[in-house]
């Protein structure tokens, strides 16, 4: 028997790393899955079953049912988490208890894999280092998540069926698409695409003050931080919902200024801000002002054909990445943010500048993450010898909550690096 075996079992893992064909009908709803958060991959699925995010596998495709609840990946075995080991497999002939569902598309048009009654909290643990680096993926009861990421799950590429199954119309995949899904789903695997993503560990500068304001000077990335992941951070993202008018890039070396005072809001106050303190509480009973000054040294004076261009940029280290001593911050979390499509409004409310600022879109921030707020008008005109003070009044849209003690703040700060907000000039 063993000489049939063996050739049996290499074409059964031959067909499984070149093809991922879920088996459906015109009412299934079939999809591919990518996470959302400090690790931002394609989930894969090995010649075992086990199911990760990136590594040298073939790209996973699942279907669901409404009706048990369940899921099976291309070769119609069932998906599971369960103890003790809690990791997310699609094996023949196993089964577990788990209870999967699809949330219903939030106001950025994706829907979230959730399962058990859950928000669909997964967590992403770490194979491997370097660019050879992985995640298996785990239910939110793995015992131990030491070196683990929390994220979502979000399907991509749906099929038609998915409608019915969130009870909700969801948006057409785009004509970036190479196929239909159906056809994409049964007919052939997806290419592979090479990753260009390392963990995404934080990769903030080490800062030097420069007399007044708040200003600090970038020195250089750390060290340890790769080549990927660096200038992920000193280009900085667009925030994920918010639309910004004019491209941004942000040198490792620019310069950034911290406000110079931070608090709840009074608008009976001369600058607005009320209680000053260097910590933010940006929750649904509290809000924050940031007040800053750009003094007429930051930049070089605008002449009449060019404009200098300064972003607002948020900087959210993982609390690992935070300087000792540096408190950690308190945070609603990524599936409450990307599920419940919350997060922050930043309000320009003083500009003696008078910058256009969107003050209405929604802003996401994730952990790992540098993210560029908006942009606006900086320089000052030739003879200009004044600072520039601008404030923006930072709420809560949807239960988001974030509390932190805004590095950088004020003459004597004693944490220089650390989560915030900056003024930067885009080059």
């Amino acid at each position: 028997m063993k000489p049939f075996i063996i050739p049996l079992f290499a074409g059964i893992l031959a067909h499984a790393s070149t093809a991922i064909r879920p088996r459906q009908t015109s009412s299934s709803c079939c999809f591919g899955l990518r996470s959302v958060g400090i690790v931002d991959k394609e989930v894969k699925e090995d010649h075992l079953g086990d199911l990760s995010l990136g590594g040298p596998f073939q790209q996973g495709g699942f279907c669901f049912d409404r009706s048990t609840k369940t899921i099976k990946d291309g070769l119609n075995h069932g998906c599971f988490m369960r103890a003790p080991a809690e990791q997310f497999q699609c094996y023949a002939g196993l089964i577990g208890a788990t209870a999967f569902d699809i949330s219903p598309p939030g106001l950025n048009g994706k829907s979230y894999l959730k399962y058990d009654n859950g928000p669909g909290t997964f967590w992403a643990c770490p194979v491997g280092t370097g660019d050879d680096r992985y995640y298996y993926i785990f239910s939110s009861s793995k015992p131990d998540t030491t070196g683990c990421v929390s994220v979502a799950l979000a399907l991509d590429n749906l099929s038609a069926g998915c409608a019915s199954a969130s009870n909700a119309t969801v948006a057409t995949p785009t004509s970036s698409v190479r196929q239909s899904v159906t056809s994409h789903w049964s007919t052939q695997a997806r290419e592979r695409q090479p990753s260009v993503n390392t963990v995404t560990a934080s990769t903030m500068s080490g800062y030097s003050q420069v007399p007044g304001a708040g200003l600090w000077s970038i020195v250089s990335p750390r060290e340890s931080a790769s080549t990927g992941a660096v200038s992920k951070a000193s280009s900085a993202t667009i925030s994920h919902t918010a639309k910004s008018s004019q491209v941004c890039s942000i040198s490792p070396s620019a310069p950034s200024i911290a406000p110079i005072k931070l608090g709840s809001f009074d608008k009976s106050a001369p600058d607005g801000v009320k209680d000053s303190s260097t910590e933010a509480l940006i929750t649904s009973h509290n809000s924050t002002v940031l007040l800053y000054s750009i003094p007429s040294s930051f930049l070089t004076p605008v002449s009449d054909a060019k404009v200098s261009l300064c972003a607002l940029q948020f900087r959210m280290p993982v609390c690992t990445e935070l300087p000792k001593g540096y408190p950690c911050y308190s945070f609603s979390g990524l599936e409450q943010e990307f599920l419940a499509n919350s997060g922050m409004n930043f309000d320009l409310i003083l500009d003696e500048g008078k910058a256009a600022w969107n003050g209405t879109v929604l802003h996401q921030v994730v952990p790992g993450e540098n993210t560029i707020l908006g942009t606006f008008e900086c320089g000052t005109p030739k003879g200009s010898y004044y600072s520039r003070k601008m404030s923006w009044h930072i709420s809560s849209i949807r239960n988001f909550s974030l509390e932190f003690l805004h590095a950088g703040v004020g003459s004597d700060a004693e944490f220089q690096d650390g989560i915030g907000a900056w003024i930067v000039p885009c080059q």
